[in-house]
C-alpha cells in the first residue's frame, strides 16, 4: 500500500510539473518572446534599425507590442524603444513601416496601423 501511494504522488507530481511548465512556455511565448520582423543598415553601414514583434497580438483586434533597437557595427545596442502598433490582431511585418530616414545623427522611423500613424525619433550617439 505504501508503494502504491508513493507511485500515485510521483505521477500527480509530475502531472503537475509538467502542465506548470506548459504553462509558463505558453505565457512567455504570448507575452515576451521577440521575433525579429524587419533590418535595415544606414547608408553608411555604422548602424542597423531593427524592428522586433514582442509576444503575440492582442486578441481578437488589439494591438502589438513591438520594440525599434539601434545596433551599431558591432552588434552592440545602442538605443531601443518600445511601442504599440495597431495592427487589429494581425501579426507585424515590414509593411507597417512607411519610411526609415537616417540622418547624421538620428533615424526616424514611420509606421502606420490600423488606427493612424506614428513617428519614431531615435539618437545615433555612441
Amino acid at each position: 500500500m505504501k508503494i502504491f501511494k508513493r507511485i500515485l504522488i510521483s505521477i500527480i507530481l509530475l502531472i503537475l510539473i509538467s502542465v506548470v511548465l506548459f504553462v509558463s512556455l505558453f505565457i512567455y511565448e504570448d507575452q515576451f518572446a521577440k521575433r525579429e520582423v524587419y533590418r535595415e543598415s544606414s547608408p553608411n553601414g555604422e548602424f542597423v534599425f531593427v524592428l522586433y514583434q514582442v509576444g503575440q497580438p492582442g486578441w481578437p483586434f488589439g494591438p502589438v507590442k513591438a520594440q525599434i533597437k539601434i545596433l551599431n557595427s558591432e552588434g552592440k545596442t545602442i538605443d531601443k524603444e518600445a511601442i504599440v502598433i495597431h495592427t487589429d490582431g494581425g501579426q507585424l511585418n515590414e509593411f507597417y513601416i512607411d519610411e526609415v530616414c537616417w540622418s547624421d545623427n538620428t533615424i526616424e522611423v514611420v509606421c502606420s496601423g490600423e488606427d493612424g500613424t506614428a513617428s519614431y525619433v531615435l539618437e545615433l550617439d555612441e
